[in-house]
């Protein structure tokens, strides 16, 4: 019986002191990367592409045509020209809203609490609360 309380006593005391030994060690801590990071976002934006000249000429000579079939004479040289023009700057539109171009914007929340955001011109295949790392000015799995 006392071989038995003084084990229990000695088990007791020993990890006490393991205890308080590794709370006493003032580098024990947690080491953080400052690398390594949590996606917290991911968000698609879809914008305007930009027109080309083949949006102005065929928007240009688009408008001429439509403007020459309006007034006569002078009146119809101006509408000509300004059909032209107006064709021309809406041609340039309308060719960019046939090119849209997306952007991948991912946020994310490093280790250290900083927050940042990433633009990727494709899908970089990241979601929400996948873990990553900064590498290169860029993020990568891991």
């Amino acid at each position: 019986m006392k071989s038995r309380i003084l084990r229990t006593v000695l088990a007791t005391l020993a990890m006490s002191t393991l205890m308080a030994g590794a709370h006493a060690d003032p580098h024990h801590k947690k080491r953080t990367c400052n690398d390594c990071a949590k996606v917290t976002g991911v968000r698609v934006v879809e914008k305007d592409g930009k027109g080309g000249a083949a949006g102005v000429i065929v928007g240009g000579v688009a408008g001429g045509l439509l403007g020459n079939q309006i007034g006569s004479g002078t009146g119809r040289d101006l509408a000509t020209v300004a059909g032209a023009v107006g064709g021309a700057y809406a041609g340039k539109h309308i060719e960019g809203k046939m090119k849209k171009v997306k952007t991948w914007n991912v946020n994310v929340r490093f280790e250290n609490g900083r927050t940042a955001s990433y633009s990727f011109a494709n899908d970089p295949h990241m979601r929400k609360g996948d873990r990553v790392r900064r590498q290169g000015g860029t993020l990568v799995r891991g």
